[in-house]
């Protein structure tokens, strides 16, 4: 009884650790979670609060709900317990919150899963899922629906298809794209297997290949969803896949394909009675790809049908869009006045509609024809407009990716403090069963020890019996001792008597010794007389030694006076010694703590060196990075290199492109200074590149110049004041017509090098210097001149000049910095200069573009031998 009554206070303790109340609730008694009243209690709540949010009180609800919750888990009744959480997820879904509903759903899960039922587990999975969806985090919805999917028998194909479409649709949400294609179609080919319907499976295919660039693919998919619709003459749909099949073939560049595309999604649009809305889009599609096929007349008619079905739906939004793509191809045209027509109807329309996207684009485009109409004050207005508008909705838009970054990270830390929470149960509840094991284990130690006792008792006598006979055993032990002593003591009595007559014979030997001490007295008397004799002799020798040493006595003591002089004057030299020793170990103490100082200092200094080179070197990785992608040449160009050394880890030099309307934009260009300084400066003129080029869609070289100039100028204010400093840059860009393949130049200090073959015309401008070839070379060296002025402010502020190429196969053209020709090296130590370099071009011209760049790379490295680079290195090289 003792022993049961242990186990049970033990049980009731660990409940109440398990079960504590948390602040701000009733605490319960301990004892009160063994009585099946709490499970009353709990269904009556659970009932209660169910009657309140079916009217809607959600607060009450949930006040009774958690009440139920709490008095479940202390009375450990799992059925009320999971409805308890289940109503929790409820009314916080019906809150809205849905991120708060998933730890209560995740903890019935795990007392689910504990039952093995996989079809209510599978169930709360995809409403894990579905909440996750809801909170726009589309990762932890494909994760969960994953789980889903594994507890799903494999013969059931439907419901299989079913969870690999939505994992697909969830991570295409999650800008996933590739995964999400695999994962459709895997879920495509058990549908085929299994002869299900695979149309939905197949659009979402189509969006996904889309969102991945992969058009091919979806206009694959496009055309054979509109052969099954078209048997069933499915107008509304076959017009929506027509205009699928014109995207593709426009994304494609087949644009005569695509025009056909949207006239035919037009023509069953009208049949399937569309709205004007939707038509509206098709129109503009088809007036796109007729502006792309330079027939701007069919453009601005489809544009203009787009724009009459777009007042008659009220979609102002979209009517913005077409306006500014009119006012952009009269801008292109050069009507100025149609352009600005339309572009401040595309303003209005933005305005009404309240779409800040589509006003941002029309102010742009207002601003470049205000600029081009020799307005710039009015065109700067509305160009700081349009940045107002950017600026805050790229604001917006990081707003909401740390909202929603904030809102994913608490929901997984609330997730993982659930798993946390629900180990540490397990981990109580572990402890309780062992307590008990502890218990049953002590019950049956108590047995063994009552065992042992009557063992215990059976050693004892054992252990008497061996006493008495160890008893016995000692008493004839001692009695054999004194049996020993007895010997011992006759034998001691025996060698007394041998030690008498041992004394005996000593007297008599030594009255024999006596008489013989007598003799030898007599003898040493007789010894003595001789000796007297003997004296008188050593007596007169010893005063003549005697002499002897008081004379060597003499003369070793003026020796010693000598030597003690010398000792003394030794003495005061160890004294001059040992101050100079002190002096020389106090400068030593001082030359080492200095020496210590150094040494710290340049520890320190060492540590702000590596603090800093990590710094550049982080530096460096940033302005990789903003270099751009040299893959876009492969359209134009068929070889090209570049050779990008800088003098330290960052540079002053950069190379750039974009693709713009059909141009490609090249630029190399050379910042002033080097390293950081250049560094920050080559960002700057990126940067400014960016908002000119691919913002403004300007593709005019000397006007590019010159607007970089101008916001050159602005961000370093600049003001020409004498002694001023001159930052700023020097630049060669071209810009090259994919379709008419004529090239354009412009140079800020920096040339153009074009070489071509003999036998060719030479280029139509002719502002350039020639340099023949000087043995069998097939190429002539053209150097189209720059102007002579930086990208800064300087004495001559001119607009750029611009060149125009007509390019022929086999062009090479370089574009380059000064770092190369500015070079010291060689035998004198002198610069290599621009004739050498162009040689240099000229001469290996023939090679392919990879074994150009070596040859130049190998020249500058023998060049330089034990010189320092003093300058940062840019070339780029362009065969046609």
């Amino acid at each position: 009884m003792q022993l049961q009554g242990r186990k049970y206070i033990i049980f009731l303790i660990f409940v109440g650790i398990v079960f504590q109340p948390s602040a701000g609730q009733t605490a319960m008694p301990l004892i009160a979670g063994i009585f099946p009243a709490d499970s009353i209690l709990a269904d009556s709540l659970v009932h209660e609060a169910n009657y309140f949010l079916g009217k809607d009180s959600l607060d009450r609800s949930l006040g009774l709900a958690s009440e139920a919750l709490q008095v479940s888990m202390r009375s450990d009744v799992k059925g009320t317990e999971q409805i308890a959480l289940d109503l929790m997820a409820k009314i916080y879904n019906r809150r809205g919150k849905y991120g708060d509903a998933i730890p209560y759903y995740l903890r019935k899960a795990d007392l689910i899963e504990s039952g093995g039922d996989t079809t209510a587990l599978k169930d709360l999975y995809r409403k894990v899922a579905l909440n996750y969806q809801r909170e726009e985090i589309y990762e932890k919805e494909a994760a969960y629906l994953k789980l889903a999917f594994n507890l799903t028998a494999p013969a059931n194909s439907k419901e299989r298809s079913l969870y690999l479409q939505e994992m697909g649709v969830a991570l295409f949400n999650a800008e996933m794209v590739d995964s999400s294609i695999v994962l459709l179609k895997e879920a495509r080919k058990i549908c085929l297997e299994s002869q299900l319907d695979d149309t939905e499976l197949m659009e979402k295919l189509v969006m996904a290949n889309n969102r991945a660039g992969h058009f091919d693919q979806a206009l694959q998919f496009n055309e054979m969803l509109f052969d099954r619709y078209r048997e069933n003459e499915d107008y509304n749909r076959m017009s929506a896949l027509m205009n699928n099949i014109g995207y593709n073939h426009t994304q494609l560049g087949e644009y005569g394909q695509a025009a056909d595309a949207y006239i035919l999604a037009i023509k069953y649009g009208k049949q399937a009675g569309l709205p004007a809305g939707d038509l509206s889009i098709m129109y503009s599609n088809a007036g796109v790809c007729y502006l792309n096929q330079r027939n701007h007349t069919d453009a601005k008619k489809y544009f203009r049908m787009s724009l009459k079905a777009d007042r008659e739906a009220g979609q102002f939004s979209e009517k913005s869009r077409i306006e500014n793509i009119l006012a952009l191809t009269y801008f292109h045209e050069g009507d100025l006045y149609n352009a600005s027509h339309f572009s401040k109807n595309s303003i209005e329309s933005a305005s009404i509609a309240g779409d800040p996207e589509h006003l941002s684009e029309g102010y742009l485009t207002y601003s470049r024809i205000l600029r081009e109409g020799n307005n710039p004050i009015l065109a700067l207005e509305y160009y700081e407009k349009y940045l107002a508008i950017r600026d805050s909705m790229q604001i917006e838009d990081k707003l909401k990716e740390r909202s929603l970054a904030a809102r994913k990270y608490e929901l997984e830390k609330s997730e993982q403090d659930l798993k946390i929470k629900l180990k540490e149960e397990q981990v109580k509840e572990l402890a309780i069963r062992q307590l008990t094991l502890q218990l049953e284990k002590e019950e049956r130690e108590k047995e063994l020890i009552s065992k042992e006792k009557d063992v215990q008792l059976l050693e004892k006598e054992r252990l008497r019996q061996s006493i008495l006979i160890t008893q016995k055993e000692h008493e004839a032990e001692s009695q054999r001792r004194q049996n020993k002593i007895l010997e011992q003591e006759n034998r001691i009595s025996e060698l007394r008597l041998e030690q008498e007559v041992r004394k005996q014979k000593e007297q008599e030997q030594e009255i024999q010794l006596l008489e013989q001490q007598k003799k030898m007295n007599q003898l040493e008397l007789e010894r003595q007389k001789t000796a007297k004799k003997a004296l008188l002799w050593i007596t007169g020798l010893g005063i003549l030694i005697a002499v002897m040493i008081l004379w060597s006595l003499i003369t070793t003591r003026k020796k010693n006076l000598l030597l003690a002089r010398q000792k003394l004057q030794i003495e005061e030299k160890n004294k001059d010694l040992e101050q100079k020793n002190e002096e020389i170990t106090s400068q030593r103490d001082e030359i080492e703590a200095q020496r210590n100082l150094v040494f710290e200092q340049k520890e320190k200094i060492e540590q702000i060196n590596l603090d800093i080179r990590n710094s550049i070197e982080y530096a460096k990785k940033i302005q990789s990075s903003t270099l751009p992608d040299l893959s876009l040449l492969d359209n134009i160009i068929k070889e090209y290199f570049v050779l990008f050394q800088p003098r330290d880890i960052v540079s002053g030099d950069f190379y750039w492109l974009a693709e713009v309307e059909k141009h490609s934009i090249i630029t190399v260009a050379d910042c002033t200074g080097h390293g950081v300084p250049g560094a920050f400066m080559s960002i700057l003129g990126m940067s400014l590149l960016k908002e000119v080029v691919q913002k403004e869609y300007i593709t005019h070289p000397g006007v590019i110049l010159r607007r970089i100039r101008k916001e050159v100028i602005s961000a370093l204010g600049q003001k020409g004041i004498s002694g001023e400093q001159r930052d700023g840059m020097d630049m060669s860009l071209i810009s090259i017509s994919h379709e008419t393949r004529r090239l354009e130049y412009s140079g800020a200090n920096n040339p153009l090098y074009l070489l071509r073959f003999k036998d060719q015309a030479p280029p139509l401008t002719s502002d350039y210097n020639l340099l023949e070839p000087e043995d069998e070379n097939p190429y002539m060296l053209y150097e189209i001149r720059p102007d002579k002025m930086p990208i800064a402010h300087y004495e001559r502020m001119d607009k750029f000049t611009t060149h125009e190429i007509e390019l022929l196969e086999g062009d090479c053209l370089y574009l380059f910095t000064d770092g190369y020709a500015d070079q010291f090296g060689g035998k004198r130590g002198k610069k290599l200069m621009y004739k050498p370099f162009k040689r240099l071009i000229l001469r290996n011209a023939h090679l392919p573009m990879d074994e150009q760049r070596q040859v130049l790379q190998e020249t500058i490295a023998d060049w330089m031998g034990d010189f320092e680079q003093v300058d940062d290195i840019c070339i780029m090289g362009l065969k046609i």
